[in-house]
């Protein structure tokens, strides 16, 4: 009979680049579920005596995808196939959830500046920059809701920081095969936050040993200037200001294949994959600020007088910028009038004595090494610049490890660990701020297929973020 349920049928799936297989039992009511698959590319096949062989080829299942699959069977002998190509992309009618999912030709092909795989989620519908410049929820906003609302997870565990919501650990675009960003109606099984789900999972090895390496740079080469960077410390051979120096490097490599040791041989069952990414950059800073001039250290304020504005009520003359001696105050036909210091220089005997020697203490506040302007009222304006050089350090180190036993029970397990640097000049030498970073992140999941329609799974995540925030010289680069 044409339509009949058939039960019992042998219901297989075979990851095409790994071998790893998972196959179930057709249910009384001609149902089946294949459960704890992961992302990548399969084979179908479905087997009963009686009936040929059906076979649906490269069948791509994506990030938190339920994909339904229908078999059709024809009477026959086993030896024969049934093979379904040209399928069409399936509709999603399993889930309620909204989300778009970034592959990994995407992921890999598309220009990213820095490599920040984050920003591919700004081709996706409901997905924004968020607040400028933020690093909290990975800079973005999903559905209008601010950026602390995202939540990430990495190969199934959490991947946000839980003070701060930042994204912990941000894996090389080389190492991540696909992740999705759900935007609404996700299921119970996403929580901590209200706005986007971010779910990463990065790649295995397969059965063909491959690998990458790869060398970005950016450099001032072909870099302009800041119309409205003027400083004196970079400018050309004949006096023109230009761009300051800027070198920036990413670099690394890849590697994942089948396990292969004395004795043993990992092909369709043992596999790993390694990945380094390495950041170098340097970057000129453009500071240009007003300081003291050495004159005013001493109390000599000569320079800043003035013409004359008026006389006071005694009929001297009142002189702009002139400093008063509070001590001479005085009445006068009912007016006070105090007396200018002479010639407008401060004894030091009248400076408070910490104002003092703060301000001639070494290193606490540079004298001007560039002539600067004056201002209206006789100030010195941008009269010091510091070109002191911005750096940013940071080296990942990713490996993971995946093995099947059976058709029912898989391992996988995975570490990744960043140690990063960065070094701001700010304003003047020994005001310096050093930011030192170390994350790490490991997943390790079992996966047990129970029957038919149930699986047992059991999933561990570490996660620690650690930062030293210091003054310059307070503390080493890469102490953590």
């Amino acid at each position: 009979m044409s339509g009949a349920i058939v039960p019992s049928v042998v219901v297989a799936a075979v990851n095409e680049t790994t071998g790893f297989r998972r196959e179930t039992t057709v249910g009384s009511a001609g149902e089946y579920t294949i459960v704890g698959l992961q992302p990548g590319t399969y084979t179908i096949t479905a087997e009963h005596n009686g009936f040929k062989r059906f076979t649906v080829r490269g069948l791509l299942l994506q990030v938190d995808q339920n994909a339904r699959i229908d078999v059709r069977l024809e009477v026959g002998v086993v030896t024969e196939t049934v093979e379904v190509t040209g399928q069409t992309a399936l509709l999603q009618t399993e889930q309620s959830s909204v989300g778009s999912v970034v592959d990994h030709q995407k992921i890999v092909e598309f220009p990213l500046n820095g490599r920040n795989f984050v920003q591919l989620g700004l081709l996706l519908p409901g997905v924004n920059t968020g607040d400028e410049g933020s690093a909290t929820g990975g800079g973005i906003s999903i559905s209008g809701l601010r950026p602390e609302q995202n939540s990430f997870l990495l190969d199934g565990t959490t991947n946000s920081d839980q003070y701060q919501n930042f994204l912990v650990i941000r894996p090389s675009v080389d190492a991540i095969e696909e992740f999705k960003i759900q935007t609404s109606d996700y299921s119970s099984e996403f929580g901590k936050g209200a706005g986007g789900q971010i779910n990463v999972v990065t790649r295995s090895g397969t059965n063909t040993v491959h690998g990458t390496l790869f060398e970005f740079n950016r450099n001032n080469a072909v870099q302009a200037r800041n119309l409205f960077d003027r400083n004196p410390a970079f400018r050309t051979s004949d006096g023109r200001f230009k761009a300051p120096p800027f070198n920036q490097n990413q670099f690394g490599l890849t590697l994942g294949g089948p396990v292969k040791l004395p004795h043993y041989n990992g092909k369709d069952k043992t596999f790993f994959f390694v990945n380094y990414e390495g950041f170098r950059l340097r970057r000129g800073n453009t500071t240009l600020t007003t300081v003291p001039t050495p004159e005013m250290k001493a109390g000599d304020f000569s320079s800043f007088l003035g013409s004359s504005i008026g006389t006071d009520a005694t009929g001297l003359p009142v002189q702009r910028n002139a400093i008063y001696d509070a001590r001479t105050s005085r009445l006068v036909n009912n007016v006070y009038v105090r007396a200018p210091f002479e010639n407008n220089r401060v004894p030091l005997s009248r400076f408070d004595p910490v104002a003092l020697r703060s301000i001639n203490y070494p290193g606490f506040m540079p004298n001007p090494n560039i002539a600067g302007t004056r201002g209206a009222n006789g100030n010195p304006v941008n009269n010091y610049f510091d070109g002191r050089t911005r750096t940013s350090d940071y080296d990942l180190f990713s490996i993971r490890g995946d093995h099947q036993f059976s058709s029912k029970d898989t391992i996988m397990s995975r570490y990744s660990i960043t140690d990063s640097d960065a070094f701001t000049p700010n304003t003047f030498p020994g005001y310096g701020a050093q930011d030192n970073q170390r994350q790490m992140a490991g997943t390790f999941a079992y996966t047990h297929i129970v029957g038919a329609g149930a699986v047992n799974e059991f999933r561990f995540g570490y996660l620690r973020f650690t930062e030293y925030q210091a003054a310059e010289n307070t503390i080493a680069a890469g102490t953590l």
